[in-house]
């Protein structure tokens, strides 16, 4: 399944869920690893989701992969710093 973001349009090709399902089901909430944004799957496309719409465990799961995601962006483009230096 091929998704776009609806904030960047970055085009995922593959998909990773929780619960090891092959694709995401109608709902399911989706995170880019492009941009760091979250949207929402619906009729078989990502769209632009409220995060502060969302339960509180999800969005502490989500303030969770973020923080992560911001780490290891920072550490990779540190170390692209230090590759072209």
């Amino acid at each position: 399944m091929k998704t776009n973001c609806p904030y960047c349009n970055y085009l995922a090709t593959e998909h990773e869920t929780l619960d090891n399902q092959k694709n995401p089901k109608e709902g399911d909430i989706s995170f880019c690893i492009e941009c760091g944004e979250v949207s929402q799957y619906s009729k078989n496309c990502l769209i632009k989701v409220e995060v502060d719409s969302l339960d509180e465990s999800t969005k502490k799961e989500i303030a969770d992969i973020q923080t992560a995601w911001l780490r290891t962006k920072s550490i990779h483009n540190l170390k692209q710093r230090e590759v072209r230096e």
